[in-house]
């Protein structure tokens, strides 16, 4: 069983980190040293060590957000000049009415074509507009004492998130005008269809449309809101993953001191920490692409953990809404089992926005799930994504709780083949 000597590693790594390394924005050199940290902890504990360099734009996943929220406010301005065409109060001719809308809606396109492919759905369609960086993912293997039949992947990332000033200084309410502007854009862009349509058939409601764009102009606090959605400082992310990072260790050491107790003998383990999580999934996405043909091969299976603070409830992700992936259920039902038998608080959960590494292989086929302490359904914890995400909130026994359900599931695993 994990004790409390584990804990305290895998806690003292968290601090550790965060005190001698501290924020790890994806591609930076922070990142980096924290992979050669998390490369030079496996080695002790792992048959293989090897590192994975690849190339991605971490910044394209939100470094656009306040450029799309740019062009819905010229989108705006758009309006309103083509309804003071059509009220003329601008002496314009007529034409410019219909072309201030064409204008308008060719920017909102863009704006919200950002938005959906890179923010929400995690595609890296405009990732050619921003620049480029190294990152490198670790990868630890432990090799079956027997015959090979199954991989397992326990994973997490070391990067951390940019500082969210919405979540940071609104909380909750900062969620909540999140989803406001995604409904604002929507009905900005219908409307803005309309009275392009309209136009072109020289049908003019101009009582209407004003009326709506004296409702777009409300809309401009959130406008200005999304423009300065996030820093570009990265918060110190010990929850955010270097909980997760901790636990991977926390298995690897384990596995490596209690050989006695348990060694997989048909089940070769990977241990992976990725890099740029934080910036759409870009290590997973690299790592999944190179070995797509050797996981299934293996038939591998993966546990991520993201976010561990505290002992309940421990949740196991059945699916993340946002970027449409479902995962496996075999795996999070053992998981679940493992939990019950243990006396574990616990609940099968979803993500309703935002993603986890697992996100991109089970899109792929890939079975896979995430053990996770964030409820982004019922609360948005004070740290996420803020400066708060301090060694402190994440408590030793959560670690050592979701460490030991790791360990029990690749003895489960290993002894049904």
């Amino acid at each position: 069983m994990v004790n409390e000597q584990l804990n305290e590693y895998m806690h003292n790594f968290i601090k550790e980190i965060c005190d001698t390394i501290g924020p790890r924005e994806s591609g930076a050199e922070e990142e980096k040293l924290a992979g050669d940290r998390i490369e030079s902890e496996l080695k002790s504990y792992c048959d293989e060590v090897r590192k994975e360099k690849y190339i991605a734009s971490p910044t394209a996943f939100l470094g656009g957000i306040r450029y799309g929220a740019a062009l819905v406010l010229v989108s705006i301005i758009m309006y309103w000049l083509s309804l003071l065409v059509d009220l003329a109060i601008l002496k314009f001719d007529p034409i410019w009415s219909t072309t201030f809308m064409i204008i308008g809606i060719c920017l909102l396109t863009l704006s919200v074509s950002y938005f959906i492919l890179e923010v929400m759905r995690y595609h890296e369609t405009f990732d050619f507009l921003f620049p480029k960086k190294e990152s490198e993912n670790i990868v630890g293997i432990i090799e079956p004492s027997d015959n090979m039949k199954q991989a397992v992947i326990i994973s997490a990332h070391h990067d951390s998130a940019y500082e969210f000033n919405l979540f940071y200084y609104l909380k909750r309410i900062g969620q909540i005008t999140i989803n406001i502007g995604y409904g604002g854009v929507v009905i900005v862009f219908i409307v803005s269809i309309i009275k392009l349509i309209l136009n072109l058939l020289n049908i003019y409601v101009d009582l209407v449309f004003l009326i709506f764009g004296i409702i777009f102009l409300a809309f401009l606090p959130i406008i200005g809101a999304y423009m300065l959605f996030h820093t570009y400082n990265s918060v110190p992310g010990a929850f955010d993953n270097l909980s997760g990072v901790a636990i991977v260790l926390g298995v690897g050491k384990y596995l490596s001191e209690h050989k006695d107790e348990f060694a997989p003998k048909h089940t070769k383990v990977y241990l992976i920490s990725f890099a740029g999580e934080e910036a759409g999934l870009r290590g997973a996405k690299r790592y999944l692409k190179k070995h797509y043909d050797q996981l299934l091969e293996e038939d591998t299976k993966m546990v991520n953990i993201d976010s561990v603070a505290d002992t309940k409830p421990i949740i196991f992700v059945d699916k993340e809404v946002l970027v449409g992936a479902n995962h496996d259920k075999d795996i999070y039902e053992k998981l679940k089992e493992i939990a019950e038998d243990a006396g574990i608080d616990y609940k099968i959960g979803s993500l309703p926005f935002g993603a986890t590494d697992a996100a991109a292989f089970s899109k792929e086929g890939i079975k896979a799930t995430t053990i996770s302490g964030l409820n982004l359904v019922d609360e948005l914890a004070p740290y996420y994504h803020t400066r708060l995400d301090t060694p402190d909130v994440v408590k030793p026994e959560a670690l050592g709780i979701v460490s030991q359900i790791c360990i029990d599931y690749l003895k489960r695993l290993d002894g049904e083949v």
